[in-house]
């Protein structure tokens, strides 16, 4: 082999390696932006809470009395359902790993049980992207009890 054989392998061996480095770097730059948006998640999770917990007004609501003060509630669960439509976004681009994306489904189903956040669901509930909609009416369609055959009759 003549010297400009080895150069040229030289240069595709140098070529691949690179390529490698910049796939290990992309590989790692997105974990580090499914974390960000983890901590970003977690950080409105917690400012939700520790609003609730520095406002005992706000106890009933997440208690989902029939106590709680309707212009209080009517806000705390749109701050809480704007949370959970970001969540649902960061969902859709699957920025999120699949046993954390799980959980993050399993507390968005949790709150939809609420019958408040229900009714404040079904208020505001157009107000958010289609796609958020059709998921969460797919929710609470799993919560309503099913039609009894005395329900059916009456209707």
């Amino acid at each position: 082999m003549s010297l400009d054989h080895w150069v040229a392998v030289f240069s595709a061996v140098i070529s691949f390696v690179g390529l490698l480095l910049v796939v290990l770097q992309l590989r790692d730059t997105t974990r580090q932006r499914e974390s960000e948006s983890l901590v970003e998640l977690f950080d409105i999770n917690r400012q939700l809470l520790s609003l609730g917990f520095s406002h005992p007004a706000l106890f009933p609501i997440l208690e989902d009395t029939k106590t709680a003060d309707p212009l209080w509630e009517k806000r705390y669960l749109q701050l809480w359902l704007n949370q959970l439509s970001l969540t649902y976004a960061y969902l859709q681009r699957s920025v999120i790993q699949p046993d954390l994306k799980e959980s993050l489904e399993r507390n968005l189903a949790d709150f939809m049980m609420m019958e408040n956040a229900q009714r404040h669901w079904q208020r505001y509930g157009l107000f958010y992207p289609a796609s958020f909609q059709k998921y969460v009416n797919g929710i609470l369609k799993k919560v309503e009890p099913p039609v009894t055959a005395t329900q059916a009759k009456s209707q």
